[in-house]
């Protein structure tokens, strides 16, 4: 059901949760400046493989995923280096569905995958059950969520499968040209990309600077079709799919410092048009006194989004340990602006064995168009969704990594890591009952990565 669009892709960085979705911009082309950015001298000949699997789950019964995934890189004799990562994973729960909660049960509908199949409707609290939209053959979805809790949609299971390729070519000078590209495919959305970086040493080797640039078009396909923007939630949807383009370019600087420090500075543009619209998410109408919800509408976003982020990592060896510490800079024009701290230690406890505890911290600003509700009575402003991502709010992660040399380059590792988003819970523009309920749908989850590596002439 699009989890990419309704709580944020689980693949990135595998291992890291996704505490800003917004923060991320131009992961892609960064990757591939990342990519040829590394130098390889060291590894000709050698293959490398790394297998990982992630489970998520968040709390209060919501999202829950598996995922596996394996890479393989190959560098020849010359410095070339090929790169072909697998990534498949299983996604279950629930998710908010984006209405507000209230002091009284409430009742949604949606399409339903069956079509053609007529049922009596059961009022069981927080239960499923299939209705016919009377005049019509059409089969629709109805739950009820029990009042004074989050509106959630406990009825969807996805599976997406991705495949990522790239190639690093080494020229006389040692300069290094990249090409790579990527697909996945989900039940109801799909995305396809290609990329291409350059990167040159300087100074000894001891400065390198690159450029990348990554396009995307991803296409949103929803079962029942797609809604159209604030219009009244409905068990029949007749839209047609929609498509999204996405360009983003990083140019970054990596420089040795001295023999313990390295730094790497990245700036990074992004361009995203097209849908970017939940088409399973709504948002409340409510009244102006009481806060009852009156009606749901369909979320509506803008077409297009500029995005720019800055982005500074040290990697420092001290002492024995080595120290990861970066921190990003994030603005866009829907209004978000973000910071991202982020410090990792790698401290050996014997001469195969390892810890590396890490913290994350975010904070970003809430989106101009972001709202908890709608008023009854109120002209409708041209783009509204309450979907928490959008919101005003600050994220920590706290991990703790263990690794272990088995053999030779083979390596074993387990990472845990917590992951906490806290918001405005009961704004002080709160109307009626709505004062009392919690109006923050932020998320709680765990993680836990089991990874093996090993490498092989």
């Amino acid at each position: 059901m699009q989890l990419s669009k309704r709580k944020g892709r689980l693949t990135a960085a595998l291992g890291l949760m996704t505490a800003g979705l917004f923060a991320g911009a131009g992961a892609h082309a960064q990757q591939a400046s990342q990519n040829i950015n590394d130098d390889t001298s060291t590894d000709s000949g050698l293959t490398r493989v790394d297998t990982a699997i992630l489970f998520y789950q968040e709390a209060g019964g919501r999202v829950k995923a598996t995922e596996p995934v394996a890479s393989f890189t190959l560098n020849d004799d010359s410095g070339d280096v090929l790169h072909v990562k697998l990534t498949a994973d299983t996604l279950t729960g629930a998710t908010p569905n984006g209405a507000a909660p209230w002091t009284h049960d409430q009742t949604f509908i949606t399409p339903s995958k069956t079509q053609g199949q007529k049922t009596t409707v059961t009022s069981a609290s927080g239960n499923s059950t299939l209705v016919t939209i009377p005049g019509t053959d059409v089969t629709a979805r109805q739950y009820t969520v029990a009042a004074n809790t989050l509106p959630v949609d406990s009825g969807f299971r996805d599976q997406r499968y991705a495949i990522d390729l790239g190639y690093t070519g080494t020229r006389d000078n040692g300069d290094r040209l990249s090409f790579g590209g990527s697909y996945s495919s989900e039940h109801d959305y799909s995305s396809m990309s290609a990329n291409v970086g350059y990167a040159r040493d300087f100074n000894d080797k001891n400065t390198t600077a690159s450029v990348a640039l990554n396009f995307e078009a991803d296409t949103s396909k929803p079962y029942f079709g797609t809604p159209e923007p604030l219009t009244a939630m409905s068990g029949t949807l007749k839209g047609g799919n929609r498509q999204k383009t996405v360009v983003d370019l990083v140019a970054g600087v990596s420089q040795v410092m001295n023999r313990y420090w390295l730094m790497q500075v990245n700036y990074s543009l992004g361009d995203t048009s097209g849908y970017q619209t939940d088409p399973y998410r709504i948002i409340s109408v409510v009244d102006g006194e009481s806060g009852a919800p009156v009606r749901y509408l369909y979320e509506s976003r803008p077409g297009s989004r500029l995005r720019q982020s800055l982005y500074i990592g040290n990697k420092l060896a001290l002492w024995g340990t080595v120290a990861d510490v970066s921190a990003r800079l994030y603005h866009d024009s829907w209004g978000i602006n973000a910071e991202t701290l982020e410090v990792a230690e790698r401290i050996p406890l014997t001469s195969f064995l390892y810890v590396e505890p890490s913290y994350r911290y975010y904070h970003q600003t809430r989106a101009n168009f972001f709202r908890d509700y709608l008023i009854d009575g109120q002209a409708l402003p041209e783009n509204a969704s309450s979907d928490s991502r959008l919101a005003s709010f600050d994220a920590s992660t706290i991990g703790l990594k263990l690794g272990m040399r088995v053999r030779g380059n083979d390596e074993l590792y387990l990472r845990a890591a917590s992951y906490q988003q806290t918001g405005t819970s009961h704004p002080s523009y709160a109307v009626g009952d709505l004062r009392q309920e919690n109006l923050f749908t932020g998320v709680k989850a765990t993680s836990v990565i089991l990874g093996y590596s090993f490498a092989f002439y």
